[in-house]
Order: structure tokens, then sequence, then C-alpha cells
């Protein structure tokens, strides 16, 4: 007998930052079955981000009927239509109706989200924040975002804006960030940000940090510290029971965890009653099933894995 109708269809995803391009496929489930990435900067156009991303589904999926696509994408978007609004780390994209055209590619429904949101909410279901009411995940990667989830559900807001820490003001008189605004928590802490800053990419930054580069060092120490701030401000504003820290700059965390796990623990007190007991240690998250990328059987990076406190 061939295979049950139900291991003949697949899911997509693809995951759209500043940096990168990503793609999996996934069986209805959830469980994934292969990955693939490449850079944005690359493909350059969204013609050609469409182009390779459908490509890429096309040949993942191996034959089997992809029955639908979430795209994840940086805000501001309009998800309700599909469209990129004009994102200030994807410099052109300005309106552009993905979802439509992923959807007149490859002949299925396709469905716009914040890239956060679609984290969060990943996080919330299958990864560190399974069991939790409310919780906050924060991306920390080319640019910095949010995922609300509150009461179980994922928030958005009134326009699909809701969770965008990246641009909460820290400091009117700081530098300008590409948003317009200045002294954002993205134009200190975004890994975007620190490569204008410092010219050289920011992994480039994290890896000198590491080896003991003193001005290096200072750099991460700094934005480490702003993102402490930014903790501090989530935390007060939602109170969770839990936030989990993903996205590129969280593969480097033995660089920012002194000044930013220090910062977070205190984040999640300082929200909590004056008769709560303290958080407890940072932990890292349990994730049923593994990732692996096409052709590989290692396990994820553990320093790559969201970061927890709860």
């Amino acid at each position: 007998m061939g295979r049950s109708a139900t291991l003949l269809t697949m899911i997509a995803g693809i995951d759209l930052g500043g940096t990168q391009v990503r793609v999996a496929v996934a069986r209805p489930d959830g469980r994934i079955v292969a990955t693939t990435r490449n850079s944005t900067s690359f493909l350059r156009t969204p013609r050609r981000v469409v182009e390779w991303a459908t490509e890429q589904i096309t040949r993942l999926a191996d034959g089997e009927s992809v029955q639908g696509v979430g795209i994840g994408a940086p805000g501001p978007g309009d998800p309700a239509r599909g469209v990129v609004v004009n994102p200030p780390n994807l410099p052109g994209w300005r309106n552009v109706p993905l979802a439509a055209m992923v959807r007149e590619v490859l002949g299925c429904p396709a469905h716009l989200e914040n890239d956060a949101n679609l984290a969060g909410l990943g996080e919330h279901r299958q990864g560190a924040g399974r069991g939790t009411g409310t919780m906050v995940y924060i991306t920390w990667s080319t640019g910095v975002g949010a995922g609300l989830i509150l009461n179980g559900r994922l928030f958005s807001g009134a326009h699909g804006a809701a969770g965008e820490v990246g641009h909460m003001i820290l400091d009117p008189r700081g530098p300008l960030d590409t948003c317009g605004q200045h002294g954002c928590v993205e134009a200190y802490c975004g890994g975007g940000a620190l490569a204008r800053a410092t010219g050289t990419t920011a992994a480039a930054l994290f890896d000198d940090a590491a080896i003991g580069n003193g001005e290096a060092s200072a750099i991460v120490r700094e934005a480490a510290t702003q993102m402490g701030y930014a903790l501090i401000n989530v935390a007060n504003l939602f109170d969770p029971e839990m936030i989990v820290m993903g996205g590129g700059v969280t593969r480097s965390w033995r660089q920012v965890a002194p000044d930013g796990e220090g910062a977070a623990v205190v984040a999640v007190h300082q929200a909590q009653s004056p008769a709560a007991p303290a958080p407890g240690p940072a932990r890292r998250p349990r994730r049923p099933g593994g990732r692996r990328r096409v052709g590989a059987r290692a396990p994820l990076d553990p320093a790559a894995r969201p970061r927890v406190w709860s």
C-alpha cells in the first residue's frame, strides 16, 4: 500500500530577514522535513526572493503537494492584505504584495505575518513557552522585535504592529535609527546598526569580543546593557510569566549574557509583586523532535537555542 494521504501533503514556511531568507517544509503536524537558506542581499529584489523561495519549496517537497505557505517578514506589514509595507531592514521593500506573489507561483494559500509574532507563536505552542499563558518572545538579530502571547493568544494590536520592541525609544537624544526615530532599541542593539557603526558585520564583532578584543567587547557590553533596559520595559508593560529570546545574536550568548541575562532576571523580578519569589536561573527550552538542514543530521547547536527567563 502507498503512504496515507496525510503523509502526501506538506506545509511550507518562508522566514524573510534582513540578513537571510530561510525556507522550510514540514508535515501538517509541524514536523520539519528539510530547510535551506540564502543571503537576502544576494537575492536583492522581492521578485528574486519569491523566485528562489518557491523554487526551494518545490524542490524540498519532492513531488508532494504543498497545502499552504506561512511567511514571516519584518514589520511594518499588513497581514490582512499580505503586504510587506516598509521594513527598515529591507531597503526598497515598499508595499510588496508578498503573499499574493507566492500564491501566484505555487497555486496554494499563502499567509503573511510579522516574523517575531510567528516565532513567538511557535515557541508558545511547541517550544520554550509551552504551558504559559502570558509570554514575550524577543528576536535579536539584524533588527529587534517581539511576539506577544497574552492570555494564551497572539496579540497583534489594532493594526498588526504590536510588539515593535526595537522601536521603543530608550533615549530621544540617541543615535538615529533607520525608522527615522532617535535612540531606538534597535539603534543600540540591532545587528544592522552595530554593523553600520563599526564597519564590520555583527557576527565578526561578536567573534572579536569572544577572543578578547577590548574595543569589540565594550561595544557588545553596551548593546547588551541597552537590551537589558528594553527587557525591563517589556517586563513592566506585560508582566510575562516567561521571556524567551532568539535570533542571530543569541548565538553569541556568552558575550551578551553577563549584562543582558542579569538585566533580564532583574526585569522579570521587577514586574512581579513584592511578595512573589525571585525568578529562578535561566533555563534552556526543550523542543519536541529535532531540526536539521538538508543533508545534515546533527542536532541544533545548543548555543543557538532561545534563552528563557521565568
